[in-house]
């Protein structure tokens, strides 16, 4: 009876185990290669493999014929008229394969970087909707080694077996037509070689993982190092963090001197097999099986073949390092692709709703003799409900067009906290809950805020906040990012009102000029004018101020005041001092405890 449950038990295990591994396989499962444009490059490079296998037929052919027509017993016998046309085509093959192989590497590199362009975007893009580590030393190490060895698997190792393999295949194949025992004399190494290769890939496939994991680790204390420099120095402990450094350093190097290992013994056997080829080749003319004009033929295809062998021995190394990276970014460019599916979708969605709305509206008219029926009753305002920060429902807030709320709270994270919820619901389509009753419900202006497609919910909520950097970019992007419709004049009138007018053209450059590293080189407060400017531009329903005043002067303080005198929107603000803001203009509080 025991046995039988136990048996019973274990039998669902061992149902879930063959699933769980299909699941992470294809979690683990790259965007295809064989895609668009890039099919036709894959196809190209097979091509310039088989051009170059036929070439290098030629070149041995006609250096045979060259050498097969000179009479080393009687040279007075012999023809001195040149054979101009067997001359003629053996440099027109050697010049064929070198044109071959400067095209293969350019159609090969246009391959890798068509590749990693596109998942650079999708990387970046989870990284925006916070799927996965979002360290900024994880997303560098991703954006640059991670696609790297993506990149070098795909231009110097998919490519090298596209191109060397046919080459190798066609060789041997003339080979084993026109002399046998040359065929097998080279095939052998080349069969060892390809039979040790399973072997050694595990072994550099576990190093290179280790050799991944320290270089990451390293990567990520070097960002948090450097984005925490002030307090290192304030706390003395420069030679510490240094020594961390070192230690993690150590760790790299050591990992790729032990990866180098494996991996150099891979590329000397892939030489060792070339060079075994010719040896062979020589022994075979020493037993009389070739001649001289044969030996030299047979060695002119075994020089046109040490390349691409030589590129087949560093294929292992990419391939391992690839399936290193693979482990850890394919699931991301996954999660990326699902959220593009998903916004595609809520797109889609959106637009229905808004058509059946116009459909459901000109039905009512019609009903109540064209007068229409009246709108729900927080148009033109703000609504916030069913809200869970930190897992505590926030108080409900409804909020007409017109009013000033200040977002209040004894905890200044928990402000900040709230405002950032508000203004990213929504924005990851993967996590909505259509099914759950208490999801969070907010509306801005009547539309409902977290079901409105990015570009819908960039024109309801303008938001300026001290705590969130500026993106790098000229003037005119920064002002005109919720908007980039906007026109010059636009940008220019919203630049105007903030007091911004002087200080943008006393740069030669206008509207041109570049700022970087959260609004380099202007000073705090200009910074946080053009913040003020970007995100009142269009007028939103609803505009969100994060203590903004706390990085004014006194003008830039009265310049607030005249712009919120008459905002016709809701305001949603934290301050440590509100009564700056709003000297002579009543405001609510909306507390959060």
């Amino acid at each position: 009876m025991t046995q039988s449950t136990h048996t019973s038990a274990a039998q669902p295990n061992q149902a879930a185990g063959p699933a769980d591994t299909a699941a992470q396989k294809k979690a683990e499962r790259m965007p295809k290669v064989w895609r668009g444009r890039r099919r036709y490059l894959l196809i190209a490079l097979v091509i310039l493999g088989i051009i170059q296998a036929v070439l290098a037929l030629v070149m041995a052919l006609t250096v045979d014929g060259l050498l097969s027509g000179l009479s080393t017993t009687d040279p007075a016998a012999q023809d001195h008229t040149p054979p101009w046309g067997t001359m003629a085509g053996l440099a027109g093959a050697v010049l064929g394969i070198g044109v071959a192989r400067w095209v293969e590497r350019v159609v090969a590199e246009d391959l890798g970087q068509d590749y990693v362009y596109e998942q650079r975007r999708r990387l970046v893009a989870a990284a925006l909707h916070n799927i996965g580590n979002r360290s900024l030393g994880v997303v560098v190490t991703r954006a640059s080694n991670d696609l790297t060895a993506v990149r070098n698997w795909i231009a110097q190792g998919i490519v090298p077996m596209l191109t060397a393999l046919p080459l190798v295949a066609v060789i041997l194949a003339g080979l084993a037509i026109t002399n046998w025992p040359v065929a097998v004399t080279v095939a052998i190494p080349l069969a060892v070689t390809g039979f040790m290769m399973p072997f050694l890939a595990r072994r550099a496939r576990e190093r290179a993982r280790t050799v991944r994991r320290y270089r990451g680790r390293m990567s990520a204390r070097i960002a948090d190092t450097v984005q925490a420099g002030e307090s290192v120095q304030v706390a003395g402990a420069v030679r510490r963090e240094l020594n961390a450094l070192d230690r993690d350093s150590s760790r790299v190097v050591g990992a790729a001197v032990h990866r180098a290992r494996i991996t150099g013994f891979i590329r000397a056997l892939t030489v060792t097999a070339a060079s075994l080829c010719t040896a062979g080749v020589v022994y075979l003319a020493v037993l009389g099986i070739i001649d001289v004009a044969g030996v030299a033929s047979i060695m002119t295809l075994l020089g046109v073949m040490a390349t691409p062998m030589s590129d087949l021995g560093r294929v292992v190394e990419y391939r391992q390092n690839f399936r290193a990276a693979r482990r850890i970014i394919a699931p991301i460019l996954n999660s990326a692709k699902d959220i593009r599916r998903a916004v595609r979708a809520q797109e889609r969605s959106w637009k229905s709703a808004q058509a059946d709305a116009a459909d459901n509206e000109d039905e009512s008219s019609e009903n109540n003799g064209g007068t229409p029926l009246p709108q729900r009753d927080y148009q033109s305002g703000v609504v916030i409900e069913n809200l869970t920060v930190d897992r505590t429902q926030l108080p409900d807030l409804h909020a007409q067009a017109g009013e000033r709320i200040l977002v209040d709270s004894i905890d200044a994270e928990k402000i900040h906290t709230v405002l950032k919820t508000i203004l990213i619901q929504g924005a990851n389509p993967l996590e909505s809950d259509d099914d759950d009753q208490n999801r969070p419900v907010i509306l801005i202006d009547g539309i409902e805020y977290d079901a409105a497609p990015p570009a819908v919910r960039r024109d309801l909520v303008g938001a300026a906040s001290i705590h969130v950097p500026l993106q790098r970019g000229s003037v005119q992007r920064l002002v005109s990012y919720r908007s980039p419709k906007a026109s010059v004049d636009e940008v220019k009138g919203m630049l105007h009102q903030v007091g911004l007018s002087p200080l943008v053209y006393v740069e030669h450059k206008g509207l041109k000029t570049m700022l970087k590293n959260d609004g380099e080189p202007w000073a705090r407060s200009d910074v946080a004018r053009l913040k003020i400017a970007r995100a009142m531009l269009g007028t939103p329903p609803l505009l969100m101020l994060e203590n903004v005043d706390a990085a004014l002067d006194e003008d830039g303080l009265a310049m607030l005041r005249r712009q919120l005198r008459d905002y016709p929107g809701v305001v949603l603000f934290s301050s440590f001092a509100p009564q700056q803001i709003f000297e002579n203009t009543e405001f609510r509080r909306w507390s959060l405890d």
